[in-house]
């Protein structure tokens, strides 16, 4: 159990690393768009670069020392996801690199959360006819969070208009929306899948709230150029987390959401004549 604990602080710190690392370039790109800024400069992309090593060699660490076969996969897989990532942006794949931020920090929680104490619990099983359409939403959301950070990528990098990511962001958002209601709703008495559902709901609705001030600060012409760069950089960085709380989302979905087998369905029917 100590080791179990002492893997999960280690995921947690790794977790935080990552997040700093996205916050930096987001500011980065977001500062470089910004042509009258005039602010510090000790944020450039040396220092993105520099802290992508330390965050690197954590990623190491933190794959090595998963002693569980579902840890050591979910490590494994965000050490490759990072280096993916980080090859990327070496080459100057922008677009690409910026969209896969998102999904490499969703990596560093799902090693949080199958090091958490809570994982090595026993399943709270729910027959996922009680709830139809949970399995399909939640599964969906990832994939359809990775297609809206592209979006607000190619947004960001004037590549297209803002149009595509505001339609995305209402899909993206109600889906979600829509997923955690039904736990909510329908299973208020599961904690696993309830506080998923919350975190979920309360990071959406705070991401789609610095979407909306942020485009209307430019849209109005309200803020000045460092707000915007604030403006943006929070939105990308809560972008990040909304990633991390719809995969958790999903694997407890996953987890404990299934279809009862005939056999139980059977048993629990009464006999005719009784």
């Amino acid at each position: 159990m100590r080791a179990v604990a002492a893997n999960g602080k280690f995921a947690l710190l790794v977790a935080i690393s990552v997040l700093t690392l996205i916050a930096i370039g987001a500011y980065v790109t977001s500062r470089a768009g910004a042509a009258q800024l005039d602010a510090s400069r000790l944020l450039d992309a040396n220092v993105h670069s520099s802290a992508a090593v330390i965050v690197a060699v954590l990623a190491l660490a933190l794959a090595l020392r998963q002693s569980t076969m579902a840890a050591a996969i979910a490590a494994w897989t965000f050490l490759a996801l990072f280096a993916m990532e980080g090859s990327v942006g070496w080459l100057g794949g922008r677009l690409l690199h910026a969209t896969l931020a998102p999904v490499v920090f969703g990596g560093v929680v799902a090693v949080l959360a199958v090091t958490s104490a809570g994982w090595s619990e026993v399943p709270e099983f729910v027959d996922e006819r009680a709830v139809p359409f949970l399995r399909p939403l939640a599964i969906a959301g990832p994939p359809l969070l990775v297609l809206q950070t592209l979006l607000g990528a190619s947004y960001r990098h004037k590549l297209t208009g803002v149009i595509p990511h505001l339609a995305g962001a209402m899909i993206v958002s109600l889906a979600a929306l829509i997923a955690a209601s039904l736990v909510l709703n329908r299973l208020p008495g599961h904690r696993a899948l309830r506080l998923a559902a919350m975190w979920l709901m309360a990071i959406v609705l705070t991401q789609v709230i610095l979407g909306v001030a942020a485009f209307t600060m430019q849209l109005l012409g309200l803020a000045t150029a460092l707000a915007l760069v604030i403006a943006t950089t929070s939105h990308v960085v809560v972008g990040s987390v909304a990633m991390s709380a719809s995969v958790v989302f999903a694997m407890q979905v996953q987890r404990h959401v299934r279809r009862a087998p005939a056999q139980a369905t059977a048993s629990l029917t009464p006999p005719a004549g009784l």
